[in-house]
Order: structure tokens, then sequence, then C-alpha cells
């Protein structure tokens, strides 16, 4: 709530949890053979800088897949409840940063080649970690609801997936137990999956007090 009679609500989907879940399991994956050879570099007896990297690839892919663990059971407590927004540093891909780094040195160490891409990559993941808070505040605000004095809005990825209605053009708000549905005069529409959403309870009452105001 920003105001009197404006109201501004994330939604929350579960599915684009499990989809952001899915792309950080594409760091965990290569996080199991990059432990396994740093603990055969230990076993093998390595030296120098060869030691430094079979202990550096054992830290980094211990690290990430606990912090991967974490992520599971948080999510796993959470199911059917309220989401606790995480805006603070990603470990998860601070992580997975410093996992990609060792990747890159291995490869330079066994190859005599610089991996260029890898180095970039990592120094992307890098700051998509220590920048997370900002950038999930930003997507917040994106896929949003808001109802205020001037209509109703509804944030998406692109401009094209937005969609805003002024009070005049509102025809009508249908909310039942699994979809909200906002019809616009024109025929324009816009569904809401509310079993989709973590915060469904607290969208359907702003919906339903949306739809009051359209009552004479």
């Amino acid at each position: 709530m920003e105001a009197a009679g404006s109201i501004q609500l994330p939604l929350l989907s579960r599915r684009r949890e499990r989809v952001q879940l899915v792309q950080k399991f594409q760091h965990v994956i290569p996080a199991i053979p990059l432990l396994n050879a740093g603990i055969q570099g230990l076993v093998h007896g390595e030296r120098g800088f060869a030691l430094a990297l079979a202990v550096a690839e054992i830290v980094t892919s211990v690290l990430l897949l606990r912090s991967m663990a974490k992520e599971l059971i948080a999510l796993r407590s959470s199911h059917g409840g309220e989401h606790t927004a995480h805006h603070g540093v990603d470990w998860f891909e601070i992580f997975a940063a410093g996992m990609l780094t060792v990747e890159a040195l291995e490869h330079w160490h066994t190859h005599s080649h610089l991996p260029r891409p890898s180095f970039l990559m990592a120094a992307v993941t890098l700051l998509m970690g220590l920048f997370h808070g900002r950038i999930a505040a930003f997507s917040t605000r994106r896929r949003s609801l808001r109802i205020d004095e001037t209509g109703l809005r509804i944030g998406g990825r692109t401009l094209f997936s937005r969609f805003s209605v002024p009070w005049a053009d509102l025809e009508r708000i249908e909310v039942d137990e699994r979809y909200a549905r906002i019809v616009a005069r024109g025929g324009r529409t816009r569904r809401i999956n509310l079993e989709d959403l973590r915060n469904a309870s607290e969208v359907r009452e702003a919906l339903l007090l949306a739809r009051a105001r359209l009552t004479p």
C-alpha cells in the first residue's frame, strides 16, 4: 500500500521460481566432476599450483552444492505458504562465479590456454550475485499488480506483456478459486493464475476491492 486508495502487490509466481531453480542447476551439474577432480588431485599428491587448484576445486564445489541444498530446503519449507523475498547478496551466484573461475584456471593449467569466455561468464555471474538485491527489487516492481486512482495495471517482462486499463475503460473483474480475469471494454483481457501465486490471497483481496469500486 503506497497511498490512500493505492495498492501495489508483487505477483509471486511459483512457476517462475521453478524456472530460476532449473537455471541454477546448470551450474550444479559441472560441480560434481569438478569436486571429483579436486579429490583426485589430493589423492595423487599434487604439489604447488596444482595442489592449490585441487583445494579450490573442492571448496568451490562443496560451497555451491551446499548453497543449492539450502535453496531447495527453503523452497520446500515455504511450499504452499507465502514467499519471503530474498533481496540481499545471492551467495549461490557468487560461489558459481568462483567455480567458473576455478574451471577456467584448471583448463589453463592443463591446456596452456586461457578461456576468456569462461572468465567473462564468471565476472557476469559474480556481478549478478553481488547486485542480486537491486535486480530482484527491480524485477518485483516490474511484475506487480497496481491499483490506484487512475486505474489498474499489471506489469510484465516486455512492453507487449503489460496490461493497463483506466477505470473508465474497465468493464468487469472476475475472480474465482483458480483465476482472476480483468476485462476491458472492447474485449481486451488479462488472466491471472491465482493457483500459481504464493500471495494469491492478497492479490484476490485487492482485485475484489477493485471490483467493488466498479459497482455504482
